[in-house]
């Protein structure tokens, strides 16, 4: 009976978890996100700081737990908030950005989903292209294929996936972890020439911590959608306390590891694609494993940008049944994937980065929305909204992402690499404060859920 459960089609939706509904244990959160992580491109993150931007191994593994732990609090913080209200993440934000200025960041989710799928099939048919000699967009199709498949029966086979390609993907990423070891010895040094693009080692340290951030909150806008099914289950306080640990503990360490295993391997290659990672020490009895766990990797992430996105897409107000709507997401991913095949490592990096560019002010509204029971000071207008879109357009002359743009003063100050997510952040953070109350009389919504039923 559990077995067939799992394989029947979610028809939730976007609509609160009820009791009867509610079902999970906050333990499945850690292989849930370590499963998420544990793949191929959490390692061509790590593989920037040194393979493009040219640290040191050791400063660009100081960037990536520092980066880590920022991300990971904050994922794990805005985990909790679908104990608290039972809907996916970006349905909440209707409380806090209006209903029609929620429609904004849910369709830059909805973007932001796709194109990880983008990324990660990318990726996955990089490895099996190298490892079998197959055609790439061949590849690249029969992972979409597989990827949709599971992401449109939804929530519940999700999590029984992932909880087996966890074991999976550690055992074969700790093995290529002992080669790494056992060949590299000893830590690579810095690369001045790559350094002297980004503003030499304070400019590479400061964008490597950007873009480890950056990754992590491509996660977050999703991090209720795997929690909302637990907002019945049991003393709230002891349930939010057990997902805050899981989710962060089950991010960092799998987004550390990962990246670590990357920058050690970038500094050691000349990086222009993700299978240039594949390097000639790796033995060739290691091949076979490890294109399985780049293939589950790439599915175990995937699996979560699709059905992540399909939630955002019915925010949007989008007429289509669940599992039509995940469809619908994964035939875009597919398209995404193909065409953006070449050229993949630059494009990465600036996706990174856009990412963050709007999904720093968004959290700082939400978190502070939620904890602070913030309510606008205008009427018919919302206060999250217009901070949030103040943070943007404050952290624009902080954007480096050279070539494709580069402002004034990220121009004028290289070595201080892209400090736009944290100018947007406190930019949104003060706004939001200035144009909000914490005077209950003046809410238009006091919760999430009052804002679906208008």
């Amino acid at each position: 009976m559990a077995d067939a459960a799992l394989l029947t089609v979610e028809t939730k939706g976007i609509a609160p978890v009820t009791v009867a509904e509610s079902h999970g244990q906050p333990r499945a959160l850690f292989g849930l996100w370590m499963a998420a992580n544990v793949e191929f491109a959490t390692l061509t993150t790590g593989a920037l700081a040194t393979g493009v931007f040219g640290l040191s191994a050791g400063d660009a593994i100081i960037a990536i737990v520092l980066g880590n732990v920022i991300g990971a609090v904050l994922l794990a913080a805005m985990s909790t908030l679908g104990v608290e209200y039972g809907l996916p993440q970006m349905i909440q934000g209707a409380a806090w950005f209006g209903r029609r200025g929620n429609k904004l960041p849910s369709f830059l989710n909805f973007f932001g989903g796709f194109s990880w799928f983008g990324v990660n099939t990318i990726i996955g048919g990089y490895a099996l292209q190298y490892m079998l000699g197959t055609p790439l967009i061949a590849n690249i199709l029969v992972l979409c294929v597989v990827q949709i498949a599971i992401a449109t029966v939804g929530h519940d086979l999700i999590h029984a996936a992932e909880k087996y390609f966890f074991y999976l993907l550690v055992a074969v990423f700790v093995i290529l972890s002992v080669i790494a070891a056992a060949h590299l010895g000893s830590l690579p040094a810095a690369q001045p020439k790559l350094l002297k693009n980004v503003g030499g080692t304070s400019g590479a340290f400061i964008l490597t911590t950007s873009v480890v951030v950056a990754y992590v909150m491509g996660w977050i806008p999703y991090s209720s959608d795997y929690t909302r099914y637990l907002n019945h289950q049991g003393e709230i306080g002891a349930t939010k306390r057990a997902v805050f640990i899981n989710s962060f503990w089950g991010t960092l360490i799998s987004c550390i590891w990962m990246e670590v295993l990357g920058a050690i391997i970038g500094a050691t290659v000349a990086l222009s694609k993700p299978s240039d990672l594949f390097t000639a020490w790796m033995p060739h009895w290691f091949h076979a494993p490890l294109i399985i766990a780049i293939v589950i990797g790439t599915i175990s992430a995937n699996i979560l940008n699709i059905y992540s996105a399909t939630l955002s897409s019915l925010a949007l107000g989008i007429r289509l049944r669940q599992s039509q709507a995940a469809l619908v997401c994964g035939a875009i991913g597919t398209v995404i994937s193909v065409l953006a095949a070449t050229n993949f490592i630059k494009s990465y990096e600036d996706f990174l980065f856009f990412l963050g560019y709007w999904t720093a002010p968004w959290i700082v509204v939400t978190l502070l929305g939620h904890f602070g029971q913030r309510h606008s000071r205008m009427a018919n207008i919302s206060a999250g909204f217009v901070a949030w879109v103040i943070g943007m357009a404050a952290s624009v002359p902080f954007f480096n992402q050279y070539p494709l743009f580069v402002g004034a003063f990220a121009a004028a100050h290289p070595d201080l690499g892209d400090i736009s997510f944290l100018v947007s952040a406190a930019v949104a953070g003060a706004a939001y404060m200035l144009l909000s109350t914490s005077d209950q009389k003046a809410a238009q919504f006091s919760r999430p859920q009052e804002a679906m039923r208008v």
